[in-house]
């Protein structure tokens, strides 16, 4: 449903009831009205799941490549985006191995 509609920036409402916009790079952000700040709809809700705020170095993943598929069981979160990288490399190179299952599967562990 579109809330509003500034210059070429659409404003609409998030499946967390809170409104959001793409930025430029694709991502969804949401509006924090308590802090008047847009922030990625995909951080606050690992944040909200692990219950504290990320590091500035903590990097998230979209499972399934889909940036604004902001699901929970679509979002995997990394310590580094070096972390990060190690991780797609592995599925670019092997696949959806048992490996790499079980790390999905086992990813908020240590979060």
């Amino acid at each position: 449903m579109q809330i509003q509609q500034l210059t070429d920036i659409e404003i609409e409402e998030s499946t967390c009831g809170r409104l959001k916009r793409l930025n430029h790079n694709g991502y969804v952000l949401i509006l924090i009205p308590e802090k008047d700040e847009w922030v990625k709809e995909h951080r606050y809700l690992v944040e909200k799941k692990i219950g504290r705020l990320l590091k500035p170095e903590e990097t998230i993943h979209h499972i399934n490549g889909e940036q604004g598929d902001n699901r929970i069981e679509n979002l995997m979160p990394f310590h580094s985006q070096r972390e990060h990288k190690n991780f797609e490399n592995k599925v670019k190179q092997f696949g959806m191995t048992h490996s790499v299952l079980k790390q999905i599967n086992e990813r908020w562990e240590n979060f």
